[in-house]
């Protein structure tokens, strides 16, 4: 290698970029010099190639001196010296967010000064103040140097040890769960999508029904609601606020008051929309957003009259300003940019894209974006209303798992990105590189790689606003949930990055602030009480689960993933006890899919893959649904001469079944999930990986409707054999 591609390859290094990575099928890829300064640039580095010297706009520094469950932004210098100064006392003035203030004062035999990996500046080590606990701090630093004062400002966050978890499970306790999609929940009131009075229900038939002690849910987060792009769960487009989809709106305390919003409805019902909205087969989120709107914006007009307008001694209104107070900037930009894109949605032709709007309204700082929220202050308040509301249906839910004697309740979602044209992307443009995609290597479900299509974190400018955002969003999926599962959790570590126009393969692997980030998860968990779930599947990195572990993040391990390096099922012993079970994701096909190979049927039939392909899928099925087999019956599960009846029948037999389902209600692992469709046996699957318009993702509606799963003798059938397997397992709601 020439010299000039090894200084490359050090400073890439520094910065994170690692210098190769390795496939599933054990193929090693060398990140390309192209690749790697492509990245170096989006940091903010410059590399002079003539004099091979970096040039670089971020200032990095070291935090391993810092305890370890320390966060904090070290970027302040305190003093630009030529020579070795006399340092004097030290003070420390701390204030946390309740506004609590403590004084720590430091002889100098205390202050060591230490070397400073930034420009020529002065650092200096102090001891750690032990007596500070778990949270946030606005940090003073006063100190005379030669015997000048100087000052420097900063932010400290103290975080917990471990992530938080329940004491029952700390003392060996096993409990179970259900997994439901909430916008395909059906019932005979709802909209054409489930709400948050559907999922009460869904409440009741998980804790009196299932007996079990969580409800699993896909992302809430915000998103366009429009088919097939822009549906995606986990492409929202915010990660801090919800969508409004999920509202029950006559369940808003104030639609009563509103004579149009109830005349609007009590029409629709007469013309029979909301039935036929019920009786399609695939939710339809544009019809369904589009009308709830309109009764929504009745709503909130007739609050506006009856407890706004100046009459601030109203108590909803008080309420309403404490929350929208309580949110800050990130309530403010999120509703700007909703009206924002309502307004360019309305012109001919409409604007579809925030980077299409007119340039003074691309930068949330703008003085044109100031006018507008200004002149238009109702339309930005109503979709801060509108989060309002949802913050209170969820907290309803969730308050009434608990009272039901649900251990943990509501089992949360988090999202790994959000869509470059969504609103977090305009309000936060410096917290993501927009030249990259984030997307995985090569590997069995993904033989070229995935491009998942939205914009990799800037992690030096999310450093340097003290991890703010980061934790803001951990704060928010954490509230009015027992716990949390965050997708791809390798995040943490680091994330693929791929060049805009390249392909998967040519990617290259992008190292996080893993000790920070993990350090902040643990700080939420603890604040919140909510357990953290890490889904740690695809190419992990070594040493990482255990890494996860130690933090107390519980694992993510599927019945189909499970096998050892000699290609047999691992037993059901072998599973971590700080780990989620389950049969599968909503990327994978359900346990009536995968038997009869559904899912390779349809991604032949939509043309991701050729016969040759087809046919080494199928022998690897055959193959897997053969040692599925024989481990069921090694273990007793599965009575040996049910074996060849499992074997021959071309649907999961009742006894295969219940096979499946006690094989990991017995694991010794925490937590045990099992998705609705394993449950009711439902073959379809929720999302084909790869596929937009080719095959129709998120909008499968559950098999039975909440009224059926209490009535339907085939759903009451089902749901008893669960309960029965569950309760055997001594893992039942108690």
């Amino acid at each position: 290698m020439s010299d000039s591609n090894d200084t490359l390859a050090v400073i890439a290094k520094a910065f994170g970029i690692e210098p190769e990575y390795v496939d599933n099928s054990g193929k090693v890829h060398i990140t390309a010099p192209e690749t790697a300064l492509k990245i170096l640039r989006a940091k903010g580095v410059r590399i002079d190639q003539s004099v091979g010297e970096p040039r670089s706009e971020i200032l990095v520094t070291s935090t391993d001196a810092l305890p370890d469950r320390w966060v904090a932004n070290f970027d302040t210098v305190i003093q630009a010296v030529d020579h070795a100064p006399e340092i004097g006392p030290v003070s420390v003035r701390t204030r946390d967010q309740a506004g609590s203030e403590d004084l720590f004062s430091f002889q100098p035999e205390e202050v060591v000064p230490v070397e400073h990996g930034g420009p020529k500046g002065l650092a200096l080590s102090i001891p750690f103040p032990r007596t500070l606990k778990m949270g946030i701090y606005d940090v003073l630093l006063e100190v005379l140097i030669s015997d000048e004062p100087h000052t420097a400002k900063n932010r400290w966050i103290i975080c917990p040890e471990k992530a938080y978890m329940p004491p029952e499970l700390e003392q060996g306790r096993g409990i179970a769960g259900v997994n439901v999609a909430l916008y395909g929940v059906c019932s005979e009131k709802n909209w054409g999508v489930g709400d948050f009075s559907d999922l009460t229900r869904i409440i009741d038939w998980a804790a009196d029904h299932l007996r079990v002690d969580f409800v699993g849910l896909n992302p809430l987060h915000a998103l366009f609601n429009t088919r097939p792009f822009l549906s995606s769960p986990y492409n929202p487009s915010s990660r801090f606020f919800r969508n409004f989809i999920y509202l029950d709106v006559p369940g808003i305390p104030f639609f009563s008051d509103s004579s149009e919003a109830v005349a609007m409805v009590d029409e629709a019902e007469a013309r029979g929309d909301f039935q036929k909205l019920r009786d399609e087969q695939q939710v339809n989120y544009e019809q369904v957003s589009e009308f709830k709107l309109g009764v929504l914006k009745k709503v909130f007009r007739t609050f506006l009259e009856t407890h706004g307008r100046g009459r601030s001694d109203s108590r909803e209104w008080r309420n309403f300003r404490d929350y929208i107070e309580s949110q800050g900037i990130y309530l403010e930009q999120f509703a700007t940019f909703c009206a924002l894109r309502e307004n360019f949605l309305s012109l001919t032709p409409p604007v579809t894209s925030w980077r299409e709007w007119p340039r003074g309204f691309q930068d949330p700082g703008a003085p044109e974006v100031g006018n507008f929220r200004r002149e238009r202050n109702d339309a930005v308040l109503f979709w801060m209303f509108l989060q309002w509301q949802i913050e209170g249906q969820l907290r309803g839910v969730q308050e009434y798992a608990l009272e039901k004697g649900m251990l943990v309740g509501l089992y949360h979602d988090e999202a790994l990105g959000v869509d470059a044209n969504g609103a977090d992307s305009w309000a936060f443009p410096g917290f993501f590189h927009y030249g990259f995609s984030v997307g995985a290597p090569p590997d069995p479900l993904g033989p070229n790689g995935q491009d998942w299509g939205f914009p990799p974190p800037n992690r030096e400018t999310q450093r340097a606003a003290g991890f703010e955002p980061f934790l803001r969003r951990l704060q928010g999926s954490c509230r009015y949930g027992g716990a949390l599962r965050i997708d791809h959790v390798m995040q943490m570590r680091r994330l693929f990055w791929i060049p805009k126009g390249e392909k998967p393969a040519n990617g290259a692997y992008v190292r996080n602030d893993e000790s920070e980030l993990l350090n902040l998860v643990a700080l939420a968990s603890q604040r919140n009480r909510t357990l953290i779930v890490g889904e740690d599947l695809g190419t992990v990195p070594f040493d990482f689960r255990e890494r996860l572990m130690a933090k107390g993040i519980f694992s993510y391990r599927l019945f189909y993933f499970e096998w050892d390096d000699a290609g047999n099922l691992l037993s059901h012993s072998a599973y971590p006890q700080n780990a989620l079970a389950s049969i599968n994701t909503h990327d994978l096909p359900t346990l009536a899919g995968f038997w009869p190979g559904r899912d390779i049927d349809t991604r032949r039939e939509i043309g991701q893959i050729d016969k040759e392909q087809e046919k080494r899928f199928r022998d690897e099925r055959t193959h897997s649904k053969a040692k599925v087999i024989e481990k069921l019956v090694q273990e007793g599960f599965l009575p040996a001469h049910e074996a060849h009846e499992a074997w021959e029948s071309p649907f999961p037999t009742e006894h295969l079944h219940s096979a499946v389902l006690s094989f990991l209600f017995h694991t010794p692992s925490s937590l045990v999930m099992i998705n609705q469709e394993d449950v009711l046996l439902d073959p379809r699957q929720q999302n084909i990986p790869g596929t937009t318009l080719e095959h129709p993702n998120w909008v499968t509606k559950m098999r039975f409707t909440v009224e059926e799963l209490v009535t339907d003798p085939e759903a009451v059938r089902l749901s008893k054999k669960f309960r029965d397997l569950v309760t055997t397992a001594d893992r039942s709601r108690r």
